[in-house]
């Protein structure tokens, strides 16, 4: 399990997509390692829909952690890249994702895992 802060950093990140996304309420679940594997694969799909993430580097081993969310996003980074997303793109990836990203705070398996893309 990452750190509090690395989680903090993670939840930080999803509510600031949630919000640019204008959805309403904001997520607020608890963060673990399939919460940040979930969010690794919105963000693989923003990536396809829009030219924000481009320079993201793959996950190793395919999956988002998040310790390699925190890393790769802390300090800010994620919501200066944000600006670059399309907020069609975010709408669609969370309405898609949005149930999957709830169970997997609750501690329920996803099924059908998928990797970063």
């Amino acid at each position: 399990m990452a750190s509090d802060n690395g989680s903090a950093d993670v939840k930080e990140m999803i509510q600031s997509l949630y919000r640019f996304a204008n959805i309403l309420p904001v997520w607020d679940g608890e963060v673990n390692e399939k919460v940040a594997e979930v969010f690794g694969i919105m963000l693989s799909e923003t990536k396809k829909c829009s030219t924000a993430f481009g320079w993201v580097p793959k996950p190793p081993g395919g999956r988002a952690s998040v310790s390699w969310l925190a890393m790769q996003f802390g300090n800010g980074t994620f919501n200066a890249y944000r600006s670059r997303l399309s907020f069609t793109c975010a709408r669609a990836v969370i309405y898609k994702w949005k149930s999957q990203l709830d169970m997997a705070s609750l501690g329920i398996a996803m099924s059908g895992k998928q990797k970063w893309a």
